[in-house]
This record gives C-alpha cells, sequence and structure tokens, in this order.
C-alpha cells in the first residue's frame, strides 16, 4: 500500500504516525473533544488512535494528520473514517487546540482531501455525521458543498448526515 501525501498552500497532509501522538492524544483529553466521544483516558484516547492510523492498512485510506508547513507542527486529522459497522466512509475533521480554529485550516484541509477523493480515489459521495450542536462543524461542512441527506441514517446519536458530492467530471 502507498498512502497519499498531500500538500496545500499552508499544510502537509499525510497518513498519521508516531509524530502526531502527543498532539492526538493531547486532544482527546480535552473538553474540546466532545464532538468524537471525549474527553478520553489516555487508553482510550491511544486506542482512538491508532484505529485512525490502522484503517490506512486495512483500507488503504483513512484520516491525514493535519501539519503546518515549515515547521510540522501536527494541527488536527481530517479525512474519511470507516469503521465496519458504518455503511459509508464519514468525512470527518478535527482541529487540535483551539490557537487553529478561525484560520481556515479545516476547510483548507477538507477540500483538498475531498479533491483526492473524487478525482484520484474515484468516490462519488461521502458523508459527515455532525452533531446538531455542533454549529462551526455544520458550517464547515456546507461550506464545503455538502447537504443535509434526510434519507441516510445518522450513524451516531444526535447527529445528522450531511452528504458530500463530486463535482460533475470530478472521476
Amino acid at each position: 500500500m502507498t498512502a497519499a501525501s498531500l500538500t496545500t498552500d499552508r499544510l502537509i497532509l499525510s497518513p498519521p504516525g508516531a509524530e502526531d501522538v502527543d498532539a492526538m492524544l493531547a486532544f482527546f483529553a480535552a473538553p474540546r473533544s466532545e464532538f468524537y466521544g471525549g474527553p478520553l483516558s489516555a487508553g482510550a484516547a491511544w486506542e482512538k488512535f491508532a484505529a485512525y492510523v490502522g484503517q490506512w492498512t486495512l483500507t488503504g485510506y483513512g484520516l491525514f494528520a493535519i501539519r503546518l508547513k515549515g515547521g510540522g507542527e501536527t494541527i488536527g486529522l481530517a479525512g474519511p473514517f470507516h469503521p465496519s459497522h458504518f455503511p459509508e466512509p464519514e468525512m470527518c475533521w478535527l482541529l487540535a487546540s483551539d490557537e487553529h480554529e478561525g484560520r481556515g485550516y479545516a476547510s483548507e484541509a477538507c477540500r483538498a482531501i475531498l479533491e483526492y477523493l473524487f478525482t484520484d480515489l474515484g468516490w462519488t459521495t461521502a458523508v459527515s455525521y455532525i452533531d446538531m450542536a455542533n454549529v462551526p462543524s455544520r458550517a464547515l461542512a456546507l461550506r464545503l458543498g455538502a447537504r443535509l441527506d434526510p434519507d441516510a441514517p445518522a450513524m451516531i446519536p444526535n447527529c445528522q448526515t450531511y452528504r458530500h458530492s463530486a463535482p460533475e467530471g470530478a472521476a
């Protein structure tokens, strides 16, 4: 398996690894991880992060670590998450700390990843399960072009399903 690495104007996106552990364990221990099942104990956070890392080996795709160019600081994760009980991959995103909010990093990362999924991998669709209380993520989904999909099941309690569709001619 050859894992993808993507770059944008400000970011490097690649499969997560050991260099991302500290940032992700800190995220999952913090209150800001509430929409990702947190805050979690160190052991539970390790298991969740290990599942994200391992998905690349099992499926050939997964969440990308979001790292800043020029220093490599890990600031979050974004990409398709597909546990075995989900009917289709979920496009998700997170920023590890408040200091990176409001700078467009999540949008920049998600746009590059969606383009990769639709153009390079030939996907036609992906969903995002977004908690109804997570106003910033709902707004980002809409900015990315996703629309509420009332016919798709919401696999996570208190979430609505947003559908991302490939632009015409993307595949």
